[in-house]
């Protein structure tokens, strides 16, 4: 049965829904409105009120069934509303519709008795939120009716109770059952013959014997209390409750109703988690590590350490290997940082490449063997399937008394960090392009043998038309790495030895842009990035990526092209046997002006060849 259809009035008709609803933006109201006309049909009663004072003057004058309210509103906000709705008419279900308020905001609002938040860019939940929130307002109008029959008949009573399906039982004075539903039953895991055995100090989780005997002292003066705690399933693990006890002094009996909370808890302590939690590797977060360090700013902890750190080279791997690559040596570095440090410390992700470290009662010679322990297991940890390395610059700093401010051993921790981080730099790019070149053989199909192939065409070259040092220098670095954004493209797609489809080319004519993104991610390929970015264009205008046409397609480019060429013909490859050098001599030439620039493919052929250009020119 659907929830609108809930009760009826004396005449025997289906009540209508009545809901309030609390929106100052007439664009969002009438949305609000269409959305629950569609949903609830004609059976519905809509009452719009868009500030403070109208909405108090309809809670105290009308009963509604549902309140929906936005959360930023003309002279307060809702937990104002909240608070007087649980003031007024504090039974009716109040859900929260609003724009994004923060995960922090909505556990507040829960937490101080709203039903439930629905974001407006989530609008279709609302119509679940309703449902649910009806059918728990019923639930709870049921019980009251349950209580009520309870002056009427014992026995009446007993069997109303085992139709709820909250938890319910009666204790004695020293707190043993004496009687319980099927629902505490099913939710506890013991059979009823079970719990009439037992004493409720047996399954609250919470509270020792003594605190026990405390609280129902207090109910018993107090005649009742409402509240949370947990009980003891019987399998070991526990469920979270919300209590309501109710003490009868003639029969010296206590009668529970208990409302099962755990996914409501969960969901909380899910919110918690995410506001504290960094998502990927499972680490604190800035926010964590900020109130933390100013928790732990006293005396007692002194001496107190702070390590910053700095992963080198995420771009890169990020360029490189894509993103998810990235992810994994995130992940790496936090299990290796975890690994190093103690249960007390506070490991915090606080950055995109950046973590860092609390440590209370570390001197600086034991924060300095963190660090060491943090670089030495780096070392021998490289990525699943890969020859790729963590590396993390390390720095830190220590308060030895209480005049020094947490922020300036913060600001020392960083400095140290970037100190250390620019003696590291060379060294780390250097390890990491070391291992793209491995992987970029293993990867590409290409060869160290060809990559040297390729310096020592492309140097001769170079040689032959006067290059400067630094020219040559580079012209050799962009012959062994030209093809590096390669390692992007799927394993089947490079070794495929049949024609490559439509789709499978799009993907191949990527590797040069993402070889010039890899280049431009590190220092020491910076200047060879464009020329990268440039090898597979044409002197006719119809390479790519750009479609550059003559001069406009860099020196080194035009040089790499021909060598790359020359040497892709009179080797073999997957997709064909290799031509003779003849043939790719002649290839080359007829290719002159068109893909290639005519007068480096002048200088290739006679100067570095050793073959008559202009008898070739007759054949």
């Amino acid at each position: 049965m659907n929830e609108r259809e809930r009760m009826t009035c004396e005449n025997g008709k289906k009540c209508p829904l009545h809901i309030l609803s609390l929106e100052d933006s007439p664009m969002d109201e009438e949305l609000i409105k269409e959305y629950l006309l569609e949903n609830f049909g004609s059976e519905i009663q809509i009452n719009m009120v868009a500030n403070e004072e109208d909405f108090i003057s309809a809670i105290s004058k009308d009963k509604f069934d549902l309140i929906l309210s936005d959360f930023r509103l003309p002279g307060f906000n809702g937990f104002q509303a909240l608070a007087h709705a649980k003031a007024i008419c504090p039974s009716t279900p109040f859900i929260c519709v609003s724009g994004f308020i923060g995960e922090e905001t909505a556990v507040e609002l829960l937490k101080q008795g709203a039903t439930d938040y629905v974001s407006k860019e989530n609008l279709g939940r609302l119509k679940q939120s309703i449902e649910r929130a009806l059918k728990e307002l019923k639930d709870q109008n049921d019980l009251k009716e349950i209580r009520l029959s309870l002056i009427k008949s014992v026995e009446r009573y007993k069997a109303l109770t085992q139709t709820s399906i909250d938890g319910f039982f009666v204790l004695d004075i020293e707190g043993r059952f004496l009687e319980v539903n099927d629902a505490y039953c099913k939710t506890s895991g013991y059979s009823r013959e079970a719990l009439l055995s037992m004493n409720i100090k047996d399954l609250e989780l919470d509270e020792v014997d003594k605190q026990t005997d405390a609280h129902i002292q207090k109910i018993i003066d107090e005649g009742g209390d409402k509240f949370e705690n947990r009980h003891r399933k019987s399998d070991g693990t526990f469920f979270c409750v919300d209590n309501s006890v109710t003490f009868m002094p003639n029969e010296k009996l206590f009668i529970c109703f208990l409302h099962d909370i755990t996914n409501r808890k969960k969901t909380e302590k899910d919110f918690l988690y995410m506001i504290y939690h960094d998502y990927l590797t499972e680490l604190y977060n800035r926010r964590f590590f900020e109130e933390e360090r100013k928790r732990l700013d006293k005396e007692e902890n002194l001496p107190i350490s702070i390590v910053m750190g700095d992963i080198n080279g995420l771009k890169l791997i990020n360029d490189g290997f894509g993103h998810s690559k990235g992810d994994e040596l995130l992940i790496e570095i936090a299990k290796n940082l975890k690994s190093c440090c103690r249960e007390e410390d506070i490991i915090s992700r606080i950055g995109g490449d950046e973590f860092g470290i609390l440590l209370p009662k570390t001197d600086s010679q034991s924060a300095q063997r963190i660090c060491d322990r943090i670089y030495d297991t780096c070392k021998g940890h490289a990525l699943d399937g890969n020859s790729i390395y963590p590396s993390i610059s390390l720095g830190y700093a220590t308060k030895n008394f209480e005049t020094e401010t947490m922020d300036d051993i913060l600001t020392a921790a960083e400095e140290s960090m970037y100190k250390q981080k620019l003696l590291e730099s060379r060294s780390a790019h250097n390890s990491i392009i070391a291992s793209i070149k491995v992987i970029m053989f293993e990867k590409s199909q290409e060869t160290e043998e060809h990559a040297e192939r390729m310096v020592q065409l492309s140097k001769s070259i170079g040689i032959a038309m006067s290059l400067t040092d630094d020219q040559l220098n580079e012209l050799e670095l962009l012959a062994t790495l030209h093809d590096i954004g390669k390692m992007s493209i799927p394993a089947a797609i490079l070794s495929k030895t049949g024609k490559l489809s439509d789709e499978e080319w799009v993907e191949m004519k990527k590797h040069p842009e993402v070889g010039f993104r890899i280049a431009q991610a590190t220092s020491e390929l910076v200047p060879i990035a464009k020329y990268i970015l440039c090898h597979h264009e044409r002197w006719d205008g119809k390479g790519y990526p750009q479609g550059l046409i003559g001069e406009k397609i860099p020196l080194l480019s035009r040089i790499v092209a021909i060598a790359d060429s020359f040497d892709a013909m009179t080797n073999d490859r997957a997709y064909r046997v290799a031509m003779t050098k003849e043939e790719a001599i002649e290839e080359i030439r007829r290719n002159s002006g068109t893909q290639f620039d005519p007068e480096v493919t002048r200088v290739f052929i006679e100067k570095v060849l050793g073959q008559e250009w202009e008898q070739l020119n007759k054949i």
